[in-house]
């Protein structure tokens, strides 16, 4: 192993060898040629030449690095870089968030770092499932890391020689190179978080659909939500968000606009009150209903009833991966309920237990509302509410 190492080496040093001996030759033959032809002064043409000897053969290296990159995507033979070098990326995170975390002043500043460190340690957690995008992470690691190179080599030789550049040359010198920068540490880190994502989801569901088995095979009922009801019952929060805000707004903007010139008028200024407040409801509306349609969205997909000879039930959870934060309100005691259009309102006495990733809490019994989304098929709904008819 040694003995292939040396040869290895030998002739790396010998390729190295023979590409300077070529670009120093080639630089010597470009000395022969006047400046002045080329429109350049002596110590600008000499620097030049000075760089293409040394900068020249790596210049060459990356261009065929990333030419037979690209190559071995098309055939498909890829490397398998972008699990190598993920730790790598998450190492640099690391040190860059640590920098960050040194120059805290504030209180905020300290937040912002602790979020910083759970965000790390969730994408370190991250690495256990499979890599989202492997193959073009195969190919885009490796050209963009040879671009960075190239890119600071190229400041450098510009710097060098044609100092001082203009302001608009430094601009798109830093521009690029921060951008390559950026990309080349965000793609990775993104790739990295949708997997865990993805895979965190798809390890959470087998384990709630382990338990619904489970629940089954002791005899209990599971009540989960129809996909088609949940859609009927999503249709009022789209509705508002997409149809009704933005309509209110253009009507208000169409209105106000149009009577803009008119507002020595009694009647016009009053009729514009209405439409200026309306305007600013719209806008004012549209975060609350966001949070509206993201909240029936979630429980709606999320809840599960458990109904067993005298007990009932009513689990779910919100977030996901290590904000996960799971629920089940168990009823002890049942004073009322009531059924309305879009959910199921059940007033008693309740037992609750959470599980985080901080460990299990549980509260003893309490008084609670649940409000139970109108999502479960039809049949299932109905052995509900004969269950809390007979309660």
């Amino acid at each position: 192993m040694a003995e292939k190492r040396i040869i290895r080496f030998e002739k790396w040093i010998l390729k190295v060898v023979i590409s300077y001996a070529v670009f120093i030759g080639i630089g010597w033959l470009l000395g022969r040629i006047p400046a002045e032809k080329i429109g350049l002064s002596e110590d600008m043409f000499f620097d030049l030449r000075m760089f293409f000897m040394l900068f020249g053969p790596i210049y060459l290296t990356l261009i065929v690095k990333i030419v037979l990159t690209i190559l071995a995507a098309i055939k498909h033979k890829e490397n398998d870089t972008a699990e190598q070098n993920r730790g790598v990326l998450l190492a640099v995170t690391a040190i860059l968030m640590l920098a960050n975390l040194s120059n805290a002043q504030t209180a905020a500043d300290l937040s912002s770092g602790l979020i910083e460190s759970k965000g790390l340690k969730s994408l370190n957690r991250n690495k256990r499932y499979n890599l989202k995008g492997k193959r073009f992470l195969n190919v885009f690691l490796p050209i963009a890391f040879y671009m960075l190179i190239l890119e600071i080599l190229t400041l450098l030789v510009c710097i060098v020689t044609f100092a001082p550049l203009s302001n608009a040359a430094s601009n798109a010198f830093i521009f690029t190179i921060a951008l390559t920068a950026l990309l080349l540490l965000l793609i990775p880190l993104i790739l990295t978080f949708i997997s865990g994502f993805k895979g965190d989801k798809a390890e959470h569901e087998i384990k709630r659909d382990k338990e619904r088995q489970a629940a089954v095979v002791s005899g209990s009922l599971v009540l989960e939500t129809d996909p088609i009801r949940r859609k009927q019952y999503l249709r009022l929060p789209k509705l508002l968000v997409l149809a009704v805000c933005p309509g209110s707004f253009l009507l208000s903007f169409l209105v106000l606009y149009f009577t803009k010139n008119h507002q020595d008028q009694l009647a016009v200024l009053m009729l514009r009150q209405p439409f200026m407040a309306l305007a600013a409801a719209s806008i004012f509306a549209v975060i609350p209903l966001l949070l509206y349609w993201a909240n029936c969205s979630g429980t709606s997909l999320v809840q599960r009833v458990y109904l067993s000879e005298n007990r009932l039930c009513y689990t779910g959870y919100s977030g996901s991966m290590d904000e996960r934060v799971e629920f089940a309100f168990v009823l002890l005691r049942l004073k009322e309920y009531s059924v309305g259009r879009r959910s199921i309102c059940i007033r008693g006495i309740f037992t609750r237990k959470t599980k985080d990733a901080y460990g299990t809490h549980q509260k003893n019994a309490f008084s609670k509302t649940l409000w139970i989304p109108r999502t479960f098929p039809v049949e299932q709904e109905r052995i509900l509410l004969d269950f809390l008819r007979k309660a």
